[in-house]
């Protein structure tokens, strides 16, 4: 749009500006909404894949069902070696049936914390499970999970006590 010799520029300017504006706030309000559905429809086929791979869910469509399977039993044992790491007294304590007990519980129980609440979940529910833990697992995991009060007037002060000790105020070092 050109302004006649003498008109106001700025005007002219002005009203060109505010058309340009309100087509652009159109446009990207049309391009935020689907955007929005895009990302919306992107998070829910990531939750079906997610569910699918590590709490036993459905296949979602257009994966291969062998592949997802492949992958999730890969995480499950991922998931069993590294909890044996942060926590090795329960491999010590359950023997052989670890690995296919932690992969039975994996299956139906997303991990949901770290490592080592999810060992401590894997306990609980190795006590409740099937098949039943020996006797001496069962005591051995229940003492585990509530070990017995220490006494401590008999335990050594650790390094941060003594620290404590040596600072308070009135000791000469």
């Amino acid at each position: 749009m050109t302004a006649a010799p003498g008109a106001d520029a700025a005007a002219v300017s002005a009203s060109g500006t505010d058309t340009v504006s309100a087509i652009d706030s159109a446009l990207s309000a049309d391009a935020v909404s689907a955007t929005d559905a895009a990302r919306a429809r992107l998070a829910a086929r990531q939750t079906e894949l997610l569910t699918a791979l590590v709490a036993g869910g459905p296949v979602p469509p257009g994966f291969d069902p062998a592949q997802v399977r492949a992958q999730a039993t890969g995480l499950a044992a991922k998931r069993r070696d590294t909890a044996a790491k942060v926590v090795p007294d329960l491999p010590r304590l359950l023997g052989a049936q670890y690995g296919p007990l932690f992969l039975a519980y994996a299956r139906g129980n997303p991990q949901t914390g770290g490592y080592r609440a999810d060992a401590r979940a894997f306990a609980e529910w190795a006590l409740t499970g099937r098949p039943e833990p020996s006797e001496d697992q069962r005591r051995d995991l229940e003492r585990w999970l509530r070990p017995a009060p220490e006494d401590r007037s008999e335990r050594r002060p650790g390094p941060l006590a003594r620290l404590r000790r040596a600072l308070r105020p009135g000791r000469e070092a």
